[in-house]
């Protein structure tokens, strides 16, 4: 018992018995209850911006990433650029930049091409006359790139630096014996990163890919000085409304709390199966 008790994860114990003190409160408080539903509308918000944000930076971060290793200079000089200077400006301005002036401008520009194009009589097989049709409602941006999908791309693109630099330590992290092995059985260089490196190096870099999903889960509140209905959004104007301050940023706190508890202990488990899976192959 003495051996049990020593082992105990007391900073979990700590955690669960608050927030179990938490739910105690909730049930027994209307006015938490309201607060609660709330932050609910706010929390699909928050989710679907987190998982389209990773999916979108994932795959920026591992082209970025592969460009870090190429052994075409200007490819590796364009994605060092772009990794040293994304990673050297806070995700709040880039937000700010993508929110307000990146995207708006580009939304802008690609109507007048296009129109432009449509106006020259350029057909492109048909497309632009397509393209034409769609753009042509954009005489204000936030008709076809919501303040949503602004967050979204703003928040890609920062963290995609990051994710390209987890990737390109995972891929230097492979023993160069796999390169020369996958090229003895007559793959060339783009079949043994496909097929023998890319899925070592993902192996790898599972660990840190967890951790940035998790922060980016709390920098999604960003996305709130878009005007994005999120939880922190929600939770603001609740605020203003109600005036029970301490008791809507507490239960704020406790959802993104329970969720990076709930995705900190899926990253374990998925770290846990995959170091299974490479002891069983080793074996």
């Amino acid at each position: 018992m003495t051996r049990l008790a020593a082992r105990a994860p007391w900073w979990l114990i700590v955690l669960a018995l608050g927030l179990v003190a938490v739910g105690v409160f909730v049930v027994g408080s209307p006015d938490a209850q309201t607060t609660l539903r709330v932050l609910r509308r706010g929390l699909r918000v928050t989710i679907t911006v987190t998982l389209a944000s990773f999916g979108l930076a994932l795959v920026l971060g591992v082209i970025a990433g592969l460009g870090r290793v190429s052994r075409h200079r200007w490819v590796r000089e364009l994605a060092t650029l772009y990794v040293e200077l994304i990673r050297g400006i806070p995700m709040l301005v880039v937000l700010l930049w993508f929110g307000f002036g990146f995207a708006p401008w580009f939304v802008t520009a690609a109507r007048d091409i296009v129109l432009g194009w449509a106006d020259g009589g350029a057909r492109l097989f048909g497309l632009v006359p397509w393209l034409a049709a769609v753009v042509e409602p954009c005489s204000r941006p936030s008709r076809c790139l919501s303040m949503e999908w602004r967050g979204i791309l703003g928040l890609a693109f920062g963290y995609g630096a990051y994710v390209a630099e987890i990737v390109r330590a995972g891929v230097q992290a492979v023993g160069r014996g796999q390169s020369e092995a996958a090229q003895s059985l007559g793959m060339n260089r783009r079949q043994s990163l496909q097929f023998v490196i890319l899925p070592q190096a993902l192996q790898l870099a599972l660990p840190p890919l967890g951790n940035d999903f998790i922060a980016l889960l709390k920098d999604s509140s960003l996305i709130s000085v878009l005007s994005v209905a999120d939880v922190v959004y929600v939770a603001s104007q609740h605020v203003s409304q109600s005036l029970r301050t301490m008791q809507v940023y507490s239960l704020m706190a406790a959802v993104y709390l329970v969720l990076t508890l709930v995705l900190s202990f899926g990253v374990r488990w998925i770290e846990s199966r995959a170091a299974w899976t490479r002891t069983v192959r080793a074996a």
